[in-house]
């Protein structure tokens, strides 16, 4: 009797643990885009391009949502500020046919084909933040970062400006402890 509550204290215990406890492989950076986009400015960009939305996805990428993805628009720079102050410049460069395809023929809420073009943006934020975090003494998480994204139509050499706000999070590698609330 002793062994069978033994060994299932134990088998509670190691299932209590693997709930509680989480590996993170590697040192990373979290974006969480705010979402606030302003249409006024943007909505010419929109409709000029096929493009649907330009946005932030958590691990560090830009995902462009194009209707039918343009050969004449490169993805020049981002900026990245915080509190209103530039802090770096990733200097890009691409296509947008060229960037890494996430995803073709989705469709949108309407039923039209969505196409999607994204670029990591991991390494820059560790040459601009720090490998630790260690770069800028910020609270932890911080809200006040802002990337504005700069597109170039190859046609007719116009530059376009996007901004986007969010929150940055930064995990660490190791192990970390933490309990479900419900």
């Amino acid at each position: 009797m002793k062994k069978v509550l033994l060994i299932l204290t134990i088998i509670f215990l190691v299932f209590f643990l693997n709930m509680c406890i989480r590996h993170i492989p590697e040192n990373h950076y979290i974006l969480l885009d705010e979402k606030k986009i302003s249409v006024e400015k943007e909505g010419k960009i929109i409709s000029d391009n096929n493009l649907k939305n330009i946005r932030l996805l958590s691990y560090t990428t830009i995902l462009s949502e194009f209707y039918d993805i343009p050969n004449n628009l490169v993805l020049e720079k981002v900026e990245l500020f915080y509190q209103s102050k530039m802090i770096g410049t990733i200097n890009i460069n691409k296509k947008i046919n060229n960037l890494k395809n996430y995803g073709d023929n989705h469709l949108d809420e309407l039923g039209k084909k969505i196409n999607k073009r994204g670029y990591f943006l991991q390494k820059d934020f560790f040459r601009i933040m720090g490998e630790e975090y260690e770069k800028y003494n910020i609270t932890y998480p911080n809200r006040k970062f802002e990337l504005i994204i700069y597109l170039r139509n190859l046609n007719t050499n116009e530059v376009f400006k996007l901004n986007r706000s969010f929150s940055l999070y930064f995990e660490k590698k190791g192990y970390e402890f933490f309990i479900l609330s419900v």
